[in-house]
């Protein structure tokens, strides 16, 4: 990752794969020890789209929490929406969760959808 003198920074993680939001901390810890003083960094959780849940409840922080019986694989990730059944949300990371974990560490705050378009501007 290249930071030098940067004003700020996006860190991306994925809404279905916690492991993703694991290593996003990782990245943030990193620019807040490495990166300029006065960085800004703004916590992103991408693949909107996929959610079931709606625009609204994603955006209140109202999401819930994945089920703690669900089973992961090798890698600590829940299985794929195709292998748990095609009404299963394949949604892992709540909007809470990343929104508290993004106000405890100072970090600015999004949901976006790269495919839909949803809270990506030109």
């Amino acid at each position: 990752m290249y930071y030098r003198n940067a004003q700020s920074a996006l860190v991306v993680y994925d809404i279905t794969k916690p492991t993703s939001l694991v290593k996003a901390r990782h990245w943030v810890a990193e620019l807040q020890r490495q990166a300029n003083p006065g960085i800004v960094i703004a916590l992103v959780g991408n693949k909107l789209d996929l959610s079931s849940i709606t625009e609204n409840s994603s955006t209140t922080g109202e999401t819930p929490n994945p089920s703690s019986e669900t089973e992961t694989d090798a890698e600590g990730d829940a299985p794929a929406a195709e292998e748990t059944g095609a009404d299963a949300d394949p949604r892992k990371v709540s909007t809470k969760e990343g929104r508290e974990y993004a106000e405890e560490e100072g970090l600015l705050f999004f949901e976006t959808s790269a495919k839909s378009g949803h809270n990506v501007q030109e």
